[in-house]
């Protein structure tokens, strides 16, 4: 049998989610069978949850992203390099993934590479994703120029610290800012030389001021992720 995380109506995830059980489903063409290991938590997956306009005629599957072992590649399907029964995979976009088994589009899964646990795989497609996604936004953004200066909200994020390290990448100049002294104190650590600035006290207005150095503050990055 295979237990999956399902809703029928909007509201707080605790009083609305549910697990039913269901028989294994089998991979048609085009799809492989994914038995799921990891599954990340997205405040995106909650937020949808919570949103859900009307009663359903039918449980909804919850989630979007899972990691997990390869066991069937269904009939006639073309999968990408590296996908084989028996090994690691991760998927995204895959609605329903809160589920003990996933029938996938082959399109959407790609191997995971022996280094990296299931926790990290679980979140390496939508985050990365994400982050080129914020980081063309920034630098494309008609007002940042040459001298301009991205000021990233929720730095410490995961997409927050990917953020940085690609802008670090592409030479774009940024101030990170976070909640605490402790989380400033760990993004210090890992990208010393990027000017942080945490909002537990006041005045970090003119922090971000003095970390401009009188630079045009152009675009203002909000992540609103937490993180995992």
């Amino acid at each position: 049998m295979n237990r999956r995380v399902v809703y029928t109506r909007g509201g707080p995830a605790a009083g609305v989610l549910t697990v039913i059980e269901e028989p294994e489903p089998t991979p048609g063409p085009g799809q492989v069978l994914i038995r799921t290991a990891a599954i990340p938590v997205h405040p995106g997956d909650l937020q949808a949850v919570e949103a859900y306009p009307e009663e359903a005629a039918k449980p909804v599957p919850a989630g979007v992203e899972a990691t997990g072992v390869l066991e069937a590649i269904g009939p006639g399907t073309h999968v990408t390099p590296g996908v084989t029964v028996g090994g690691r995979v991760t998927v995204f976009p895959q609605p329903g993934a809160w589920s003990q088994w996933v029938v996938a589009d082959a399109g959407a899964v790609v191997a995971v590479p022996d280094e990296l646990s299931d926790e990290v795989a679980a979140r390496m497609l939508v985050n990365p994703r994400t982050t080129v996604m914020l980081r063309r936004e920034a630098q494309e953004h008609p007002a940042f120029g040459y001298d301009g200066l991205l000021v990233q909200t929720a730095a410490g994020s995961s997409v927050g610290r990917l953020l940085t390290g690609v802008s670090l990448m592409h030479n774009l100049a940024l101030v990170d800012v976070v909640r605490s002294d402790r989380g400033a104190a760990e993004l210090r650590k890992r990208f010393p030389g990027v000017p942080v600035v945490a909002t537990e006290h006041p005045g970090w207005e003119d922090e971000i001021r003095r970390a401009a150095d009188g630079r045009p503050v152009s675009v203002i990055g909000p992540v609103l992720v937490r993180p995992w």
